[in-house]
């Protein structure tokens, strides 16, 4: 099973897809109220979704400190050895850069996960009903 997720950068380049995973991040952060401008054009999608979470981001990282991060990754669903790589990676970007871009990313995999089994699930039914 497939769910085609090795090259998920090309997602970030798509309005659909990102319009979506603008709404799962404003689910994530729902209890801080934040809402973001919807991107308008598929090109700089990600890059306008991140122009408005690293703000917010960095102020709270700010504010509340490093276990606000931790639970930050927990609720989130990223794992602190994806930070470590991403890190490694990103040599020059700060903290709050490298978490703003693992957050965006892991809310349009959740959008592509959910999808992905969404239709899958349709099919199996349709065939069961075929049967």
């Amino acid at each position: 099973m497939s769910l085609g997720l090795q090259n998920i950068e090309d997602y970030t380049k798509d309005l659909h897809w990102m319009l979506q995973a603008t709404e799962q991040l404003e689910k994530e952060f729902y209890l801080q109220g934040w809402v973001f401008d919807k991107p308008i054009q598929a090109d700089t999608a990600f890059e306008c979704i991140e122009q408005q979470l690293l703000p917010k981001l960095s102020n709270e990282i700010i504010k509340k400190g490093n276990s606000y991060s931790k639970q930050l990754l927990y609720t989130i669903d990223i794992a602190e050895s994806q930070v470590a790589r991403a890190a490694l990676e990103s040599k020059g970007s700060s903290f709050p850069e490298i978490l703003t871009k693992l957050i965006i990313m892991r809310c349009l995999q959740k959008v592509l996960i959910r999808n992905y089994y969404k239709h899958h699930e349709k099919d199996a039914i349709g065939k069961l009903l075929e049967e």
